[in-house]
């Protein structure tokens, strides 16, 4: 593929954007169909953010969606776990994990009795850097997308995910994509797999070519009215703590854990944005009359979160900075591809909740479930009533899953097993419920947390035993693999919609996050895909 712009040049061009003004031009004839999709995902996202911090916003960012577009604070994921991939997995099918099969990050497979991320695939490799490491594919995922949908009614549609994060990308752009991008953490380069092409794209060699990640990786994180108006004593008295001024060295995390520093700072959504906007030049995207789709995946603070409070002064400088982010884009699109052709829609994936310290100082009940503990007592207790043996066979999210071939072996019943694990596991302080997996096999849960729960289930996938923990309460963060497999209790999200043919308004009704992709379905006049159990915005459009 011949590149059309060097990135360089690129910058030159957003550059030049920005200058000018970023509202569209009401005289502008929207198209019959969106020439481009534009759905973006941002982790960790909440709803209460727009009505907090409004007045620190720009006027080309939040603040301009919020007064030409539509706009829903009670957007919910209606299942028990919400996570990362699980979350992107269900707003691009339509349909909760229970039917698309993404239970977590990982999970224990019974046939390879391993755990195992659930995008690797060993059938493909790595594009874009030397690995023999296996790459990644979406081939557990079991539904299809709205990419796939979009891509069956047209093949002349091009379907791209781009993220930081291998899942987000993946998810969102499904099983038929024209591309999957996301960044290696240990090389700082965007990759993709041999699942969706042969080889890299010399523009994307290119783009790693100027090696942003280093550059923006080589200063501190510091608030923004510092960076801008401060000065290197200023930095400095940061750094040392004499000032409020928060300070964050990039470099030193950089030396900890690799490129993946910048998932957790708002400089990887910098990095986002710029390879999004890449991508869009460089594929043509939205340039003919057939609908294209890219999803973008940003983050507030990634694995950070759950270290500043959701009213930080981190988080509220990392919101302010992905303001801004969001209006380069938005004045981006709206040069190249003109935003009455454009659909763009925001939402969130597992909001940030508030840590136990946070609710402590409330006198909130609150306290961190130590999963490692109860797993080990839990091996103790079996051991004494059915003999000595390896009884659990692998623990993820919450998921207890048993040895089955033990159970077997010992001619045991498993749902009695289940019945004894779940007994004992919730006497643990922290767990509000401990279910046994037969339950959601033989009883259709029609309401509640159960019913919560089970849309969280899938029958071929899931543990034995199910732990929900009481509102307040977190996991216990033991090492790097805890804070990937965290699930958010705050279901409760964000959703905008803005640009082709958009009303400007609120929607006061309560949506299901799984009502996105049949909107935009309508909207293109296409069947949502199978398994979609959304139903369509109304009201939406003129």
């Amino acid at each position: 593929m011949n590149i059309k712009y060097t990135f360089f040049g690129l910058l030159l061009v957003i550059s030049s954007i920005i200058k000018v003004s970023a509202q569209t031009d009401s005289s502008k004839q929207a198209s019959n169909e969106p020439k481009l999709i534009v759905g973006i995902v941002i982790d960790h996202l909440r709803s209460d953010y727009f009505n907090k911090y409004s007045h620190l916003f720009s006027d080309g960012g939040f603040n301009k969606i919020l007064q030409n577009g539509a706009f829903s604070s009670n957007t919910q994921y209606n299942y028990q776990y919400s996570q990362t991939g699980v979350d992107h997995a269900t707003i691009f099918t339509g349909t909760p994990p229970a039917y698309h099969g993404i239970i977590s990050h990982a999970w224990f497979d019974r046939i390879s009795e391993s755990a195992e991320a659930s995008t690797y695939d060993k059938n493909y490799r790595k594009l874009g850097i030397l690995d023999t490491v296996a790459s990644k594919s979406p081939h557990k995922l079991l539904a299809p997308t709205l990419g796939d949908i979009m891509k069956l009614n047209n093949p002349n549609s091009r379907v791209i995910g781009v993220s930081l994060n291998n899942e987000s990308a993946i998810y969102s752009a499904g099983h038929s994509a024209d591309a999957a991008y996301w960044l290696d953490g240990v090389q700082g380069k965007f990759i993709s797999s041999s699942y969706y092409q042969d080889t890299l794209f010399n523009w994307v060699n290119n783009f790693n070519a100027t090696d942003l990640p280093n550059k923006y990786l080589s200063k501190p994180w510091v608030p923004k009215i510092l960076e801008d108006n401060g000065n290197s004593t200023d930095i400095i008295k940061a750094k040392l703590k004499l000032t409020d001024h928060f300070y964050c060295d990039l470099k030193k995390d950089k030396k900890k854990i690799g490129y993946h520093a910048l998932k957790n700072y708002p400089a990887g959504n910098l990095l986002v944005k710029d390879f999004a906007a890449t991508t869009i030049i460089n594929e043509n995207l939205g340039k003919d009359d057939n609908c294209d789709l890219i999803t973008i995946n940003f983050s507030c603070l990634g694995n950070n979160h759950r270290k500043f409070s959701p009213y930080s002064d981190e988080m509220l400088d990392c919101i302010t900075r992905l303001d801004q982010n969001i209006a380069d884009l938005i004045t981006f699109l709206d040069e190249q591809v003109g935003m009455e052709n454009v659909l763009l829609f925001i939402t969130s994936d597992q909001a940030a909740g508030f840590l136990p310290e946070d609710l402590e100082k409330q006198r909130i009940p609150n306290g961190y479930f130590s999963s490692y503990n109860a797993i080990a007592l839990l091996k103790s207790y079996f051991n004494v009533i059915y003999g000595a043996g390896s009884w659990i066979s692998g623990y993820d999210s919450q998921q207890i899953f048993l040895n089955r071939k033990l159970i077997e072996d010992k001619k045991l019943v498993l749902e009695d097993v289940q019945i004894k694990a779940a007994k004992f596991l919730v006497q643990f302080s922290g767990v509000s419920k401990a279910i046994p997996a037969h339950n959601f096999i033989e009883t259709n849960y029609s309401h509640g947390v159960m019913n919560k729960i089970q849309r969280s289930f899938n029958h071929k996938r899931s543990g034995d035993v199910i732990i929900a923990l009481e509102p307040g309460w977190v996991n216990q963060i033991k090492d790097e693999r805890d804070l990937v497999a965290q699930y958010s209790q705050s279901r409760r999200v964000p959703l905008f919609f803005y640009g082709w043919k958009i009303k400007n308004q609120e929607l006061n009704q309560q949506l299901d996050i799984e009502d996105i992709v049949p909107t935009l379905s309508t909207f293109l006049k296409i069947t949502p895909p199978s398994g979609c159990m959304g139903n369509p915005i109304k009201g939406l459009v003129d």
